[in-house]
This record gives C-alpha cells, structure tokens and sequence, in this order.
C-alpha cells in the first residue's frame, strides 16, 4: 500500500476506536477488571499512538540531516516484513496500541500474542482495523500461551519481536 493509504486507513481506526470508546471501555472493564475512567483513560492513551502513527509517512520519507559537523543522519523506511507483538495482560489496548499503528504505518505485517488473560478485548479492535479498510491478513491475532509466543519468536519469517517496550531483533539484518 501507499504511504497516503496507510494513514488514510489509520485515521479511519482513530475514529472508529473513538466512536467505540464505551463500548471498547465495557470490554476492557469485564475482561480486565479496571474501572470506567482506567478504560477510557487506556483507550484516549493508545489512541494518541495511533495519532502519531497516521503522520509516519511524513516524517521517515528519507530527510538528510546533518547532526554534527560532518556527521549526517538519513531517516529511511525499510519494512521488516513481518513484525510480532506481544502484550500482557495489564493494558489490554494501550500497549497493543503502542506498536500495532507504528508497524502497519511502516508498511509491516502484523501478529498480536494478546495475553491469554484478555483476549477479547483486541478481537473487538482488529475488527475496527479490518472495518477501517485494512487488507486481510495484515493484522493478525494469535492467541495462545508460552508455546504460542516461543513458536512467533523462533519462526524464520519473524523479523522483529516487540516486548512491551523492548524490541528483539533478528541477528541478521
């Protein structure tokens, strides 16, 4: 896809989630056990993620800055491929939030491990995704346990493995 199509599709998904946000909220509280503010705070929290992420194309379109006398940086956008996150239970849509824009804006693939302990809470949101126009296939979810995450991080497609903040990368590229 385009660059223009990405974000147009991420923008629709910030919408869409808005539009959602009580009853995204609802699942999160019986699922998860936070209260209605927590929720809704969680929800407004990821949602600026996905903010940013719709004006990706704009600012990895290869600028050339020089940082230093004589030392030059170049932002580039190379797709990884396919990129696995995986969350915990904690933040059910904040923190997949935090990475699932960021990898479709870049033009990656993308596989959700949610926690086995909050589950339907991405379900609900991959649909807003697949509502907002985006291809299937593009955006998975796996669900599953130790066994589910160890066979994403050890599968030879996998080019980058996102653990709540920290990344994994493959040894060789």
């Amino acid at each position: 896809m385009t660059a223009k199509a990405r974000a147009s599709i991420l923008l629709k998904v910030h919408h869409l989630i808005s539009e959602s946000a009580d009853e995204l909220a609802e699942i999160i509280m019986k699922e998860h056990g936070k209260n209605r503010a927590e929720a809704l705070a969680e929800i407004a929290k990821g949602l600026e993620t996905v903010e940013y992420a719709a004006s990706i194309p704009q600012l990895i379109s290869g600028r050339i800055q020089e940082v230093s006398r004589g030392v030059y940086c170049q932002d580039r956008r190379d797709p990884l491929g396919v990129v696995v996150s995986i969350v915990p239970f904690n933040f059910p849509a904040m923190v997949p939030l935090w990475t699932i824009p960021i990898a479709l804006a870049c033009g990656n693939c993308m596989i959700l491990k949610p926690s086995e302990k909050v589950p339907v809470t991405m379900s609900k949101i991959i649909q807003l995704f697949t509502k907002a126009g985006l291809p299937n296939g593009v955006f998975q979810i796996i669900n599953g346990t130790k066994d589910a995450v160890e066979a994403l991080c050890d599968h030879p497609k996998v080019r980058a493995v996102t653990f709540v903040g920290t990344t994994r990368y493959e040894q060789n590229f």
